[in-house]
């Protein structure tokens, strides 16, 4: 697998940079986005350089239609075409149920789902005539409810009711829909949570980053598959 330009949302930390870096080393250009990250996002894209990948960054705000529009037009002009959207793009600060208002569930529900929404909707018109994937970054939150918040838990929730719709409507374009649902991976939105991974995980420890790419890889690779959720989670949530 090479060739399959990719924008991953959200691609200058955690889970996303690690996609971008391990994305790119498989031969595969890639777009990575950001908000405010500038410093981070161009420090991905040198690393990928360094290392004979191509990629380049994109600031864009992709809760917002406008700007969700310019990433996806970006990569076009870039590369001349799209095969693959990983939204990755979240926030999960963890915040109680009596302290959660109105505006912060909206907030969230705006960076996780609505700019999944936004970026498949632009990209699916570049993808009709050639195929593609879509590819939701969910987490066990979605049926769990997990640690973090009702807000995250929903909007997780909700992007896997949003791949599931891409997932049946869209297979005579052969683009492909699914999820991967990680659960308690070692990155900075952990951050200081208090997690004993010995007793919440089977595999008695935290999630790597880089652990997560095997299955977005497959995913890229198959297209005898769509709909599902795979999880990967050291066992924590079986199905």
């Amino acid at each position: 697998m090479s060739g399959k330009v990719t924008i991953i949302t959200g691609s200058s930390r955690g889970i996303g940079r690690q996609l971008a870096l391990d994305c790119a080393l498989a031969g595969n250009p890639v777009i990575v986005n950001y908000v405010s990250s500038k410093a981070a996002a161009d420090q991905i894209v040198q690393t990928i350089a360094d290392a004979g990948g191509r990629a380049f960054a994109v600031r864009a705000d992709v809760s917002d239609g406008v700007q969700a529009d310019h990433l996806i037009a970006a990569a076009i002009e870039k590369f001349g075409k799209l095969d693959c959207v990983i939204n990755n793009a979240g926030v999960g600060n963890r915040i109680g149920l009596s302290q959660l208002d109105g505006a912060t569930f909206n907030a969230t529900l705006a960076t996780n789902l609505t700019s999944a929404f936004l970026v498949s909707q632009a990209a699916i018109q570049h993808m009709k005539e050639r195929g593609g994937r879509l590819i939701f970054m969910s987490s066990g939150a979605a049926r769990t409810g997990g640690v973090i918040s009702a807000a995250y838990a929903a909007s997780k929730a909700g992007l896997e009711g949003l791949m599931h719709y891409y997932a049946t409507y869209l297979r005579s374009y052969r683009i492909t829909a699914n999820a991967i649902a990680p659960s308690l991976i070692a990155t900075d939105m952990i951050g200081e949570m208090h997690v004993h991974a010995t007793d919440q995980l089977p595999l008695g420890r935290l999630g790597r980053p880089d652990e997560i790419w095997p299955a977005v890889r497959m995913i890229m690779e198959t297209e005898y598959l769509t709909g599902q959720t795979i999880h990967i989670d050291a066992g924590r949530y079986m199905t």
